[in-house]
Parts: structure tokens; sequence; C-alpha cells
């Protein structure tokens, strides 16, 4: 049975750099059988560069309903599954093209960002989720000094205190504890509390990420062979496993700590569902090998649902029509699937 376009939930979607990969994956999965009609989606984005993207993605069906700040955006949503709707933020783009890079480009990334975060915190009229194109962190940090990444800036944004960062594919999701740092600051910047923060947002989310009633969550060591016993490395003993303990009583499904060698091969064989790594490399990098093409990025802690997929601004081959949208499609219907109430803020 189709639901009413009335009852569904309205998923913003940045465009990302427009140099990027960004327009053409969100244009194609616009048009995937998998993502019609699940939502009411409005991408955030220059106009110019989304005709563009829709006519590279030979979709004849397709039409651009653009909406305007200012615009009253409910009366102005077009609820036709053939129709994409583009809420389009100035300055216009006048030189940007794929695969090369802009500060024109930059900025226009900047204030879709930003426009999506007014829109998330004004619109109030239908539960809502936003999907976050790829963007170019070096390059954006060029113009706004001391950017690190949408998670940090959405977590600024919406003066969330703590947030998460959870990588959701279809063999393996995993949540690091640290993310954007450097790993000679890694063992000082972990620290008990951190950690089981880390696993209480999980917890509080855990229908959104398993689908198993009581999921399994495996949580990392730090040092190889979890330290050996303090030889090389106490962190496991001080930091993680009093950690573990504490926050067992509210969840006993906990495992750990357990040795980043070891814990990947256990989740491939189901033993462990959700994989709690100490720092980024450690967890990603697994995740990425495994999961890659169908990867999320969720954002929780936020008080709204936010995914993103898990790959970069692909410069070096946008335009070309090449880039998989599988990624980006998977990030949209996890966001559905949070605006429709299963948790994921």
């Amino acid at each position: 049975m189709r639901i009413s376009p009335i009852n569904k939930p309205l998923v913003l979607v940045t465009m990302g750099d427009p140099s990027g990969i960004g327009p053409e994956i969100i244009a194609r999965s616009m048009a995937s059988p998998s993502i019609k009609g699940l939502a009411i989606f409005m991408v955030i984005g220059d106009s110019g560069i989304m005709k563009q993207a829709v006519d590279a993605s030979r979709a004849s069906a397709y039409r651009m309903n653009v909406i305007h700040p200012g615009d009253d955006i409910e009366k102005k949503l077009s609820y036709d599954e053939d129709a994409v709707n583009v809420f389009d933020p100035s300055p216009i783009l006048k030189a940007t093209l794929p695969g090369k890079p802009s500060d024109e480009g930059v900025i226009k990334t900047l204030k879709c960002l930003e426009t999506a975060v007014e829109l998330m915190k004004a619109y109030k009229k239908r539960s809502h989720a936003v999907v976050t194109a790829p963007l170019s962190k070096e390059r954006i940090a060029t113009i706004e000094k001391g950017f690190v990444g949408h998670t940090e800036y959405l977590q600024e944004a919406f003066s969330a205190k703590f947030v998460t960062m959870v990588m959701k594919g279809e063999t393996l999701c995993v949540i690091p504890v640290t993310r954007h740092i450097a790993v000679k600051d890694i063992a000082g910047s972990l620290t008990q509390e951190m950690i089981e923060r880390t696993l209480m947002q999980i917890i509080d989310n855990i229908s959104f990420l398993s689908s198993k009633k009581n999921a399994c969550i495996g949580v990392t060591g730090l040092n190889p062979h979890c330290g050996e016993g303090g030889k090389i490395g106490d962190e496991e003993n001080r930091i993680i496993l009093p950690a573990i303990e504490n926050v067992r009583s509210t969840y006993p499904d906990i495992e750990g700590p357990i040795a980043a060698d070891v814990i990947f091969g256990k989740a491939l064989k189901g033993e462990i569902d959700i994989v709690v790594s100490m720092y980024h490399d450690q967890g990603l990098g697994p995740f990425k090998t495994i999961d890659f093409d169908t990867g999320v990025n969720v954002t929780l802690g936020l008080g709204h649902v936010r995914t993103s997929p898990d790959h970069g601004t692909a410069f070096d081959i946008a335009g070309k029509g090449i880039a998989s949208s599988g990624s980006m499609e998977a990030a949209i219907r996890l966001a559905v699937k949070g605006a429709n109430g299963s948790n994921g803020n």
C-alpha cells in the first residue's frame, strides 16, 4: 500500500562540493526505484549544477522544481515522484565545473550546509532528516578556518554536547570512539567517560543500528594484542575495561576489550553485531574494505537524523558518469528509516 505524501517525512539532501560526484549520485539516487516514493525529497544545492546532473542521469521523466529562499516550502514542494525539488540558496554558481574544484564552489557548499541546518531547526510541519553529500574538508578549511568535517560542524550547529560517528554497511557496523585526530594524540585523548558515552549513545539507538533485539556490541582494545597484560600499554585495563563494566550493568550484551586483529573476524562470523573501535583507521580500514559501496556515515546525538555516504568527493571521476550511487542510496534509505521514528538522533 502506498503512503500518502502528506504522511511522508521530508528528507533534505545537501549537494556537497559541486565539482565532486555529489550532484550526480544524488540525481541517480532520485531516479532509483528503491528510493522513489520513500519520502518527500528536497536537494539543497545549485539548480544549474543539479540540472546538469539530472540531464546526465538520462532520467527523461525528471523535471526540476526549484524553490527559492522566502518561498512557502510546503506550498512549493512537488510530491511528484518524477520531480526533483531543489532549494537553491545564493550565490548562483557561474564557473564551477565537474572535477575542477573552485573557491565559489566551496562557498556554495558551505551555504548549502548552513541552509540545511537552518531548515532542520525551523521546519516543524513534518518529520525530517538530512543526508549530506561529500565535501572537501581540506578545501573548505582554506576558507572556513578550523573546519574539521561534517560531524564536527553539525555538532556545533545543533549545540550537541556529545555526538557519535557510526559507519553502517550491509555487513559491518563500526563506531570509532575518537575521530579526526592525529594518531600521536589518540592515547592521550581517550578517556573512560568518552567510551562510556559512546556506548550509551549506541544503546539508546540500538534498534536503529541493528535489526537484532539483543545486538552484541564488541569493543576493541587500543594496543596490539590488547596490551599483552600491560607490557605494551595499559589503556585496556585502566580505561577500556572499566568503561565496559560500568555500561554492562545497563546493557549486558557487551564484549571486550577484544584485539582489533580478532574482532572483525568475529563480526564477519556474526558473533559481534556492532564494533566499537578506539580510533578512526582502526575501525574504518576494515569497514571500507568490506562495505565501501554500501557504507553509510550516521551521526548520533544531534537531535536530528543525519546520514551521509561513506566516500569522498572523487574529483578525479566527477562528471564522467561512472560514480556509484550505492552508498548514497543506502544513506537515503537509512535517513528515511530514522525520520520514520527508528531513533537515529
